[in-house]
C-alpha cells in the first residue's frame, strides 16, 4: 500500500463515519440483537463494506451472521485501494474499532449482543461483545 493509497484511506476514516452515522442515525429493525460488517473484495481494487443487522448472536458459531434481517447491501461503503485481503480487512476493522471508540453513535452499536466484522467467505472477528 503506497502513500497515495494511505491519503485516500485517511480521507476515508471520515467518509466512513458519515457513511455509518447515516445509517444509525435512524432506528434498525427491532428484531436486530447484533451486528456484522460483511467484507468484499469487488472488482478494480474497490473493496466494499456493508452492515448487517441478525436476529441471532453465538460467539461459538459464526453462522449467526448470516440471520440478516437488516441490511446496507443496496448502499455498501466502498474504498478504492491497491492491496490484499488481509490488509484491507485490517483496515476495515481499525475503521470500526475508531467508531466504536469515537463514533456518533458507537453507544447505539454496544447496546446490541455483539460487533463482528469478516469477509463473507472468510472467518468472523468480533470487535465488541456485550457480554
Amino acid at each position: 500500500m503506497g502513500l497515495f493509497d494511505k491519503l485516500k484511506l485517511d480521507k476515508g476514516n471520515k467518509d466512513f463515519f458519515v457513511w455509518l452515522d447515516s445509517i444509525l442515525k435512524d432506528e434498525l429493525n427491532n428484531d436486530v440483537k447484533a451486528i456484522n460488517f460483511n467484507l468484499y473484495e469487488d472488482a478494480d481494487n474497490k473493496w466494499s463494506i456493508e452492515l448487517v443487522g441478525t436476529f441471532s448472536f453465538n460467539k461459538d458459531d459464526d453462522d449467526w451472521a448470516c440471520d440478516e434481517v437488516f441490511a446496507t447491501r443496496d448502499n455498501p461503503f466502498v474504498i478504492e485501494c491497491e492491496s490484499d485481503w488481509k490488509s484491507m480487512e485490517t483496515v476495515f476493522i481499525d475503521l470500526v474499532n475508531e467508531y466504536l471508540s469515537s463514533g456518533k453513535y458507537a453507544s447505539k452499536l454496544k447496546e446490541y449482543l455483539a460487533v463482528g466484522i469478516g469477509f463473507v467467505d472468510g472467518d468472523l472477528h468480533i470487535l465488541y461483545d456485550k457480554s
